[in-house]
């Protein structure tokens, strides 16, 4: 048997095998697949294919952790590249003579090299740095995975420095010469200078070079799907399949009975194809803030154990799989996800971590296993329609020292509807702002009107807490009241309100269109409806989860800070990926024990550490009651004031004096 025979013989055995080894896992996966819940991710094509483009080959969230997005780069493209040393590789043993050219086989040598680069930086990345993100990362894979590759690429090099002394002797090939393999070259001449190019040398070489190079390949295809590297195959469709819905909205469509998960066959396949894609890379995590809070919740970890979950759950029944929620995934973990969507916004592959934690959720709440306050706020919601259980006659009290009325939405036609909220019309702190923003829009001309006792809760925070019922409640009599009014917009100045009626109610058909106060009064200002005055102070500025992350309104609040003359200075996390208060998913209302550090602490300590400012501003009605009570405890109430964007906006027209920390305000007073 001649050696190409054995080397034809060898690579379709262990091809097979390997194809016969993926195909169990590949398999078992599609069974479970075929089983979840149905989402249409087949929509928009030309978009979807775009974002392919720009994560997969342009790396847009992988670069931003540097060291990461390069080696990973140089990694990830050298398998691209290197498809073409396996065609030609195998293609020279069945065919002899075969090629792929002088410049692929230059290509293939140029990102062999990038390849091990990208290894030896990985190796540094994980024994050197060792960010804390990989924690609760299966280590042993990671290195085997890197080995396996690092074998593969020097096995490239190994077979085609051998392969002129077997081409020759073996494989009868006339001009076997490497004319662009540099490295293959090099190392060629390395094995004269030692004598090892005689043909028993290059037969043993050659064969070695060969099993390091195809032989280790097929290894890697048959351990892929057992690894968490199977996402080498499952990013490309992860992505392609992203939600291109507003990412605002949590449930996509209206359940038919509940949003619970109890079972894999209750989840969406998006969802179990996200549990396989993921890639343990931890950015997830290193942006969690109950995670930095100190609590027992990993966005990576829920997946992971969902993942292991789904894994050893085959072949078993139903009715004899431990639950999912409270079981593969604690209950602690569960209630401590404020939703805030930092996870979802950092995942390289996309993966959709809130909408597993709120349907886990649902079914703990199913079961009766809530945290006590947050129950009591649900039965606020169902029985008086507000977190603070006080009756619907007093949420337009705020209202009542106005010199002016404010229009009943319900009764007359209006342009602006203004959607108060339950903190901002009943909340302590936040509500003292209420009454200014009616002034503003009073000054500046805007015809607007609210709902009076008939607003209820928007159900954005029932929403996430789990309660699916509860939230159509809210929103089925917010829309019957809705209905009956006239008006052109709806304004508010609750980011979560915003999202549950710019995104949630849209699937009940509500389309007016929905702004945040900070929009709203950049364009009358703009429109030289509301003259302003300079407020000379420098601030940072925070932006809330729900307006900034869920629904991108990042630019107008900065904008108007900057028409007011703030001296605005950005804190390290800012924009899209700011950093959570703390407050959302019901957060706001469970129980704090465990905790290190409230996340709202370790916010006001960021902005500390900018020079010189004075102002932590906000644009939320919940921002106010969280971070003021942050300051407070941290004692830097003194020097760092925290202060709504209304108040500068009243300062700015001559409402009000502009707000200054209490130490500057005694200065001033002597």
């Amino acid at each position: 048997m001649t050696l190409r025979t054995m080397l034809m013989a060898a690579t379709i055995v262990v091809a097979l095998a390997s194809v016969g080894v993926f195909s169990v896992r590949g398999r078992a996966i599609w069974t479970v697949l075929r089983r979840t819940r149905p989402v249409v991710r087949w929509d928009r094509i030309g978009e979807r294919l775009l974002s392919v483009g720009t994560q997969v080959f342009g790396h847009r969230r992988m670069v931003r952790i540097p060291l990461s997005g390069i080696l990973h780069y140089f990694i990830f493209s050298g398998f691209v590249v290197l498809l073409l040393d396996i065609v030609g590789t195998i293609g020279q043993v069945f065919r002899p003579g075969f090629g792929i050219g002088p410049w692929l086989s230059l290509a293939v040598d140029v990102w062999v090299a990038l390849v091990l680069v990208g290894v030896l930086m990985a190796v540094y990345n994980r024994a050197v740095l060792r960010p804390a993100r990989f924690h609760g990362s299966d280590e042993r894979d990671a290195y085997m995975i890197l080995v396996l590759i690092a074998i593969i690429v020097v096995g490239i090099v190994v077979h085609e420095s051998f392969y002129p002394v077997v081409a020759a002797s073996f494989f009868h090939v006339a001009d076997p010469s490497l004319k662009s393999e540099f490295l293959g070259n090099g190392l060629y001449h390395v094995w004269q200078n030692l004598g090892w190019t005689t043909p028993t040398a290059g037969l043993v070489g050659y064969t070695v070079g060969y099993l390091m190079d195809i032989g280790v390949v097929f290894a890697f295809l048959a351990y892929l799907p057992y690894s968490k590297h199977f996402h080498i195959l499952l990013a490309v469709p992860n992505i392609f399949f992203r939600n291109l819905r507003p990412i605002g909205e949590l449930v996509e469509s209206p359940p038919d009975e509940t949003m619970a998960i109890r079972s894999f066959d209750d989840m969406r396949w998006k969802d179990v194809l996200d549990l396989f894609t993921c890639t343990e890379c931890g950015r997830c995590q290193d942006v969690c803030p109950a995670y930095a809070a100190g609590q027992p919740l990993s966005p990576k970890m829920v997946i992971l154990d969902l993942r292991d979950r789904l894994v050893s759950d085959w072949g078993r029944s139903e009715a004899d799989a431990p639950p999912l929620a409270g079981g593969a995934v604690s209950r602690e973990a569960l209630w401590a996800c404020t939703t805030c969507g930092a996870c979802q916004q950092a995942c390289p592959v996309f993966i959709e971590h809130v909408p597993k934690i709120a349907g886990l959720r649902a079914a703990l709440l199913e079961d009766g296993d809530v945290d006590p306050a947050a129950q009591k706020v649900l039965v606020a919601w169902e029985r008086q329609g507000n977190s603070f259980g006080q009756p619907a006659r007093k949420r337009p009290e705020w209202a009542k020292g106005l010199e002016f009325p404010i229009r009943d939405a319900r009764k007359e036609p209006v342009d602006w509807l203004w959607f108060v909220g339950d903190f901002a019309a009943l909340d302590p702190r936040a509500r003292e702002m209420t009454p200014v923003v009616g002034e503003l829009l009073h000054r500046a001309g805007v015809d607007f009107g609210i709902l009076y006792e008939a607003e209820v809760n928007s159900g954005n925070d029932a929403l996430r807490i789990g309660e699916y019922g509860l939230f159509e409640t809210l929103a089925q009599k917010n829309l019957k009241v809705l209905e009956k009014a006239t008006f052109q917009r709806v304004f508010t100045t609750d980011p979560h309100s915003l999202n549950a009626l710019k995104n949630e109610y849209r699937k009940f058909g509500f389309d007016k269109p929905v702004f945040h106060y900070t929009e709203a009064f950049l364009a009358l200002i703009q429109e030289g409806r509301l003259p302003v005055s300079p407020v000379p102070i420098r601030a940072t500025y925070h932006d809330p989860c729900y307006l900034g992350r869920w629904n991108h309104i990042t630019e107008a609040p900065r904008e108007l800070l900057r028409v007011l003359g703030v001296d605005l200075r950005e804190m390290p996390r800012h924009g899209e990926q700011s950093f959570c208060c703390g407050a959302g998913g019901g957060r706001i209302w469970m129980d704090e024990s465990g905790i290190v550090e409230r996340p709202a602490n370790q916010r006001i300590r960021e902005a500390l550490a900018l020079p010189g400012i004075t102002h932590f501003v906000v644009a939320c009605p919940k921002d106010v009651s969280m971070f003021h009570a942050a300051a407070t405890a941290l004692g830097v109430d003194d020097r760092l004031r925290v202060t709504d964007v209304t108040e500068l906006l009243a300062a700015a027209v001559g409402l009000r004096a502009t707000p200054l920390p209490a130490a500057m305000a005694m200065g001033a007073s002597e």
